[in-house]
């Protein structure tokens, strides 16, 4: 059986690959991005997009065993689809699938599947760098339906303290790494936030806001999230990691083993996070 929510509260999802620095890609030729460009044509990433950004990545620092931020300097090669709902995103040291249309991980990783195979089939060489990692984030919404309160729609567990008759809310967070097993960290991120006149007004945590406009994509918006009666709603961000041990050789099973690793436990968090009267207005079902 697989659980389902008829309304998820799910608004973006990314898979980031990291390989070592490859040379064929610094920089990424114009006859190589007219190559990679008609492959991601017969993909569905039609729309080309060269851009240079400064980005901000969590990261875990093994020698303080603390969890990071860390701002890179980025020239990316960028191809959107139709409807600006998914991207893929090139550079000399990874290949990262942003949706904002999300439906099964099935489905998401088989995309990220094609866009890597026609990456190897195109970039000189990709097949012979070494791996480093893969992740992969949700960022669901938390918006409580009705006369609900947040407290009811997430765990106590996961939400910032409450500091009660001390003034007006502005913004609590609570994060949380966790090293799963040697070489898998999962980042729980929880932001709570303030409705502006019963209005949800931010979606995505700050570090995963699109720094070059020309790259966004669309989020479609609830129609609860107009009239949330809360006077707080809430961002959850699960990103889980799996580092690859040795850094083996640029290999698609080890890729795909690991990130179906990833997305198992990283549903069993948001199962354990959300309430049952969550998952009652959301629609919650088996299949």
């Amino acid at each position: 059986m697989k659980k389902v929510l008829e309304q998820a509260p799910l608004v973006h999802t990314l898979i980031h690959l990291k390989f070592a620095d490859l040379p064929t890609l610094q920089p990424i030729t114009e006859e190589l991005q007219q190559t990679l460009h008609l492959r991601m044509m017969e993909e569905g990433f039609a729309e080309k997009i060269v851009s240079k950004a400064d980005i901000a990545e969590w990261h875990y620092d093994n020698a303080t065993q603390q969890m990071r931020h860390k701002k890179l300097s980025k020239e990316r090669l960028l191809f959107r689809a139709s409807g600006e709902k998914e991207i893929v995103e090139i550079s000399e040291s990874s290949i990262i699938l942003k949706s904002t249309a999300y439906t099964t991980f099935s489905e998401f990783y088989d995309k990220f599947h094609r866009v890597l195979k026609g990456c190897i089939d195109l970039i000189p060489r990709l097949d012979s760098t070494l791996l480093k990692s893969v992740g992969l984030r949700y960022i669901d919404v938390i918006a409580p339906v009705g006369h609900s309160s947040l407290e009811d729609f997430v765990s106590s567990e996961i939400q910032p303290p409450k500091l009660a008759n001390l003034g007006k809310h502005l913004q609590g967070h609570s994060l949380k790494a966790m090293k799963v097993s040697e070489n898998q960290v999962l980042v729980l991120n929880f932001e709570e936030l303030p409705t502006v006149s019963k209005r949800i007004h931010k979606v995505l945590p700050d570090n995963l806001m699109e720094p070059d406009e020309k790259c966004g994509l669309i989020i479609d918006g609830q129609k609860e999230w107009l009239e949330v009666e809360s006077e707080t709603y809430g961002i959850l961000d699960i990103d889980h990691t799996y580092h690859f041990e040795r850094s083996p050789k640029f290999d698609l099973v080890e890729i795909k083993t690991a990130t179906n690793m990833l997305y198992q436990l990283a549903s069993d968090v948001f199962w354990q996070t959300i309430t049952e009267k969550a998952k009652k207005a959301w629609g919650y079902k088996e299949v």
